[in-house]
């Protein structure tokens, strides 16, 4: 049985994936971020994998491979171990966890405008950071022929526009991990890198996802060692894709497959490809939801260097709220070189302006914990 140090912390009570299938996985609390099938597939242990949205093992007969060492188990966002250690290491006391500032900001850039969501933050933040060659490859998300999210890894800024704009229904943007070792031999020959330690990924993801991610880092466990910016999203709540596009079509008559662009503003706007706009009634979409985001109690991704979200944000921008150093030195780097503008917040408005913001987000995360009792 293997054991693993993680600073002051030692593995003794192990847990395998067969208590992660009983408490999570079979109790509707998986988020599918995909950590457990990442790590053990990345090791090359042969015992699991990922059906749909839902971690299994791979036969029967794979479950013998398995080595009992306890990470599928701890790594999940959603059991209890090693939140309290990563609650200290982040500062976080609260439901929002430890904030530096609030702003609102939109880029500069006129095609990540037109593309992207809201102020376009997460693309052009991305856009910079392969520019100034401070990461090697981007893990994000796109769509597929049908509308449907796909996790992926990027090497090149010019890939970044197609994963522009939000995703309402799960991206299992840890899972591409999995092949870390195929995929990081892939960036060392693009980037004529000789020392895997020195890959620098970016990493963009939901709370939950952030969360995995920060507990696979406090374990400083392989594959996760070359993230070094974790940007978090808004997430009030993820649809099931099957789930919701059926009540999409059934409202709109508008199939997946026409479906350009989604949006909530209240209510669940959807853009076909011949721009018609469609409103659908985000009470009707309640059915969709998908069922662990009812035992989420986070919406702002406190576990992230900063995250960014429409909500609350003046018309056009992006709320980023501000939450490590590495976070703070990136956005003002973007603001000082004219990467994105900050909006400007009216005199009389000046005073309250963060704490009103602060408040709504707590008044959003209480409706999230609320929603799902």
């Amino acid at each position: 049985m293997e054991e693993v140090k993680s600073k002051n912390l030692l593995l003794k009570e192990i847990k395998t994936f067969k208590e992660l299938e009983k408490e999570i996985i079979d109790n509707n609390k998986c988020c599918a971020c995909g950590a457990c099938v990442a790590y053990c597939t990345s090791q090359g242990f042969d015992v699991i994998k990922m059906d749909g949205n839902k971690p299994i093992y791979i036969t029967d007969a794979n479950i013998d491979n398995c080595k009992e060492c306890g990470i599928c188990y701890y790594i999940c966002p959603n059991t209890t171990p090693l939140i309290d250690q990563i609650n200290e290491e982040f500062q976080i006391i609260d439901e929002l966890g430890h904030i530096i500032t609030v702003i609102a900001a939109k880029t500069t850039d006129q095609e990540i405008k037109k593309l992207g969501q809201d102020g376009g933050i997460v693309t052009t933040v991305l856009t910079y950071l392969f520019e100034q060659d401070r990461i090697d490859a981007a893990i994000v998300s796109e769509y597929d022929e049908n509308f449907k999210p796909v996790p992926k890894i990027i090497y090149d800024k010019k890939d970044l526009l197609k994963s522009a704009g939000t995703r309402y229904s799960i991206s299992s943007n840890i899972l591409p991990l999995k092949d870390f070792n195929k995929i990081s031999q892939e960036i060392m020959n693009k980037k004529d890198i000789l020392n895997i330690e020195d890959l620098s990924i970016a990493f963009v993801g939901t709370p939950c996802q952030c969360r995995a991610i920060r507990k696979m880092q406090h374990l400083s466990i392989s594959p996760i060692y070359s993230i070094r910016f974790v940007i978090g999203l808004f997430c009030f709540e993820n649809f099931d894709y099957d789930k919701l596009f059926e009540i999409i079509e059934k409202e709109t008559k508008l199939v997946p497959a026409n479906v350009l662009k989604a949006q909530i503003k209240k209510n669940f706007f959807v853009t076909s490809r011949e721009n018609k706009v469609f409103e659908v009634d985000i009470k009707k979409l309640d059915e969709a939801v998908r069922d662990h985001c009812h035992e989420c109690d986070e919406f702002t991704g406190r576990f992230s260097d900063f995250s960014v979200g429409a909500s609350g944000a003046p018309e056009g921008y992006s709320i980023i709220i501000i939450r490590t150093n590495e976070g703070q030195n990136l956005i003002n780097s973007l603001l000082s070189e004219g990467f994105i503008d900050k909006y400007n917040i009216p005199a009389k408005e000046i005073s309250e302006w963060k704490t009103k913001k602060i408040n709504w987000f707590r008044k959003m995360t209480s409706l999230k914990t609320k929603k799902g009792k």
